[in-house]
């Protein structure tokens, strides 16, 4: 999809039965080799949507659930308050690209303390996660974590967001930053 895209912004003024032919001419006159040349491009183009597809995966617009959300407030405006992250950069997280930000990492810790789901030495405890969320989300969380088990980072701050953007690669439909 990407090549024909490319393809078709540089002849902008060809209309696409030129295009075609344009991309069939390749394989000269021949017309034996017409329906190899259209059928490689079908395929080519089926692939590049396929592949595309995981980056483009967008959470449902009533997910998370709304009481789930106005639950999290209190969490949420704790914890900007105490990070100074700003609306944009948790927006930009939980809706668009994984992205690192002091502020952001810092936050997203804050919402593990408030949540109260850390022990003595700061380290999340996901039982102690999967019990305290609500069981509407919960499943969602189980199976995202699978395989986001031992975070990887030299401070809270870090290890946090380790979880946050693993969590985000995992299931992307469902993963939401309060």
């Amino acid at each position: 999809m990407i090549i024909w895209l490319l393809c078709l912004r540089t002849l902008k003024g060809t209309n696409r039965t030129s295009y075609m032919k344009m991309a069939l001419s390749d394989f000269g006159q021949n017309r034996r080799r017409r329906p190899v040349a259209a059928s490689f491009l079908i395929v080519l183009s089926v692939l590049s949507d396929a592949l595309l597809l995981p980056t483009l995966a967008q959470r449902a617009e009533d997910y998370p659930p709304s009481n789930v959300l106005k639950m999290v407030k209190i969490f949420r405006d704790e914890c900007i308050a105490q990070t100074g992250v700003s609306e944009a950069a948790i927006k930009e997280f939980s809706d668009g690209e994984i992205h690192e930000d002091a502020t952001l990492k810092c936050y997203m810790n804050c919402l593990f303390h408030e949540f109260e789901v850390v022990d003595d030495n700061g380290d999340v405890h996901l039982e102690t996660l999967f019990h305290s969320v609500p069981h509407s989300v919960r499943d969602n969380l189980i199976a995202m974590s699978k395989h986001c088990i031992h975070p990887v980072g030299d401070t809270l701050c870090e290890k946090a967001w380790w979880f946050h953007q693993c969590w985000k690669k995992a299931d992307p439909k469902h993963y939401f930053l309060p």
